[in-house]
């Protein structure tokens, strides 16, 4: 039985090392591209101190170089990027695999209510989950000893 859990755990450990391989370079530091994306956001709010009015309507229609820094290349609004799930993982796996701790990192990184949700929902997946194999390991425990 210790050999079957043993095999699971690096099963599953090897599993999740091989899924963030392909995430391999997205904690690269680069200094030159961070200084460009903060020059270019010091020429936004330049720009918007000297125009209190402007949204980022106006400032398209009117073909504004400054609103293709908010644009994302792939056509996608960096806006539409604030609601992400923390840390890009699910508040699901966040609550289920960290309980309680799982559940205050997303309330205070997502800011999102839905997600914050999703990780109390997985923490008590978590909870039924370990209750029931508790549960039927002392069961199967007491059973053997008759």
């Amino acid at each position: 039985m210790k050999k079957l859990i043993f095999i699971a755990f690096f099963l599953m450990a090897g599993g999740v090392v091989l899924s963030f391989a392909g995430n391999a370079g997205l904690f690269d530091y680069n200094p030159a591209t961070i200084d460009n994306e903060m020059a270019q956001l010091s020429q936004l709010e330049g720009f918007l101190l000297q125009h209190p009015g402007a949204t980022l309507d106006e400032m398209v229609a009117t073909g504004n170089p400054l609103a293709s820094f908010v644009s994302h290349p792939d056509g996608v609004s960096n806006f539409d990027l604030v609601n992400e799930k923390a840390l890009g993982i699910p508040g699901f796996l966040w609550g289920c695999c960290l309980s309680w701790v799982g559940i205050l990192v997303v309330y205070l990184v997502a800011d999102d209510p839905h997600e914050t949700k999703m990780a109390i929902i997985g923490c008590v997946v978590n909870a039924l989950l370990s209750g029931v194999s508790y549960g039927g390991y002392y069961w199967s425990l007491s059973r053997s000893y008759y």
